[in-house]
């Protein structure tokens, strides 16, 4: 009987599953390693930081001169009147001598023009901007390894849920199997007259309500898988995971690891505070003036002669006059000064609001680190205890089997031994998932790894 339990075990796997008898074993580690070669958030996330490093280099590119060629050979009227006015960029602007009438006729000119302005000095302003840009580069930098920190702890999770559930379905399978086993007994038992019909019919609800559950499980392991094939970009139908870790591993002390400042969400946190900090000295830096180098050169060709007189038009095209001119210049906007007080208040603000999250991310991290230890004594006693709670259950099972066989026992005493060994089963599968948890809450709390992967490496 318990062979063709098993039977039906089987074919309820290959129907369900049967990519699962192909498909190549990865561990949890390769799991990790080609979700953060493939997903995409850290694509973007890596592509943000380069987005930062090319600013930091435009900014130095805006730093240079400005150097402006112009050349313009015009055909027009050229009557003068005195008088001064904002030409708004909307009128155009006439050189000519004044006459007692408006003359149509026609003069050329040509204009050749070079400037250059260069802002060679602030008071420190380059500089800030500078840091400013190298503090993004860093919260960039930060922020990939903590997309890189955020993605590893969701595939450790999908990850560690898929082994969970394997282990549950094969609760199951073992409990189809045993109740399987009981309800061909029964059967028999009251074919024979020996067992009233009411057993048999208790003894089929306690089946299909087994292979409920499987197929529950089965649904759930399904979208599990999905997930983690989604995590990893490999097909569904080319994955499976080690199921194996080192259970013995649980029970022994783990190796004593601290919170540092080099894990990976301080680090963010930390750039982050010192990136609001340097945009406050630029804000200071922004209202103090600005010395800028002047030149310019430029030529000036007219069809006009020095009194006035139109002149040929091919006559303006050339060149007769030259001019060069040199200075420097210094510019401060006084209303600056006002400005900055208040973005500077408004910057600290935020350089506070960085700084508290960093605290309450410290507080997390090392009430998660406390929190793991001092519960891990307590888990191992639970884990100590579970060969002993297994065994108990699975001889209670066996002897009410016996003593139903022998008419010593009623149907209602062997289901709530089938259903003890199986909750008792289901609670040895949950007690390993809280040491495991552990291991991992320490590992999240330090971002130091190795102790709890080697839990999933084979010897």
């Amino acid at each position: 009987m318990r062979r063709i339990s098993r039977r039906l075990i089987g074919v309820f796997i290959v129907l369900i599953f049967p990519y699962t008898l192909f498909a190549q074993v990865m561990g949890i580690e390769d799991a990790v390693n080609a979700a953060l070669s493939n997903y995409p958030s850290l694509s973007a996330a890596q592509s943000a930081l380069e987005a930062l490093r090319v600013n930091a280099q435009l900014i130095k590119d805006n730093r240079l001169p400005n150097v402006r060629l112009h050349d313009q050979i015009n055909v027009g009227t050229a009557n003068g009147l005195s008088g001064s006015y904002f030409s708004m960029g909307l009128i155009v602007p006439t050189s000519g001598g004044r006459r007692p009438e408006n003359s149509s006729d026609l003069a050329s000119g040509n204009i050749a023009l070079a400037t250059a302005d260069w802002e060679v000095y602030n008071f420190g302003r380059f500089q800030a901007e500078d840091r400013l840009a190298r503090a993004d580069i860093l919260v960039g930098e930060a922020a990939v390894e903590n997309e890189k920190f955020g993605i590893r702890q969701t595939v450790i999770n999908t990850y560690l849920e898929l082994l969970w559930l394997r282990q549950t379905l094969k609760i199951e399978e073992r409990n189809i199997a045993r109740v399987d086993t009981a309800r061909r007994i029964i059967g028999n038992l009251v074919n024979n007259g020996i067992r009233p019909g009411l057993d048999s019919s208790l003894a089929s609800v306690e089946f299909s309500r087994a292979k409920l559950n499987y197929f529950q499980m089965q649904e759930e392991l399904q979208r599990a898988f999905i997930q983690l094939a989604t995590l990893t970009a490999r097909p569904v139908n080319a994955l499976e995971i080690d199921t194996s870790f080192q259970q013995q591993a649980l029970l022994m002390q783990p190796i004593e690891i601290k919170l540092t400042a080099d894990h990976p969400l301080l680090r963010y946190r930390t750039n982050l505070v010192n990136r609001q900090t340097s945009e406050i000295e630029l804000i200071r830096k922004s209202a103090l003036p600005r010395v800028s180098l002047l030149t310019s050169a430029w030529a000036r060709g007219t069809s006009l002669d020095i009194d006035n007189n139109f002149g040929p038009i091919g006559s303006g095209f050339g060149f007769s006059r030259t001019n060069f001119l040199v200075g420097i210049a210094a510019t401060v906007n006084l209303m600056d000064f006002h400005r900055i007080k208040n973005r500077s208040q408004m910057q600290q603000w935020r350089v506070k609001q960085a700084s508290s999250q960093l605290e309450t991310q410290q507080f997390q991290l090392q009430n998660m680190l406390t929190t793991s230890d001092s519960v891990m004594a307590t888990v191992r006693l639970a884990l100590l205890e579970l060969p002993t709670a297994l065994n108990s259950a699975e001889r209670a099972y066996q002897q009410r089997l016996s003593l139903y066989n022998n008419g010593l026992e009623n149907i209602l005493g062997l289901t709530d031994a089938l259903q003890l060994l199986t909750t008792v089963e289901k609670q040895a599968v949950n007690i390993q998932r809280r040491a495991v948890n552990v291991r991992l809450h320490r590992a999240y709390a330090t971002s130091n790894f190795e102790d709890f992967f080697s839990l999933f490496r084979r010897q």
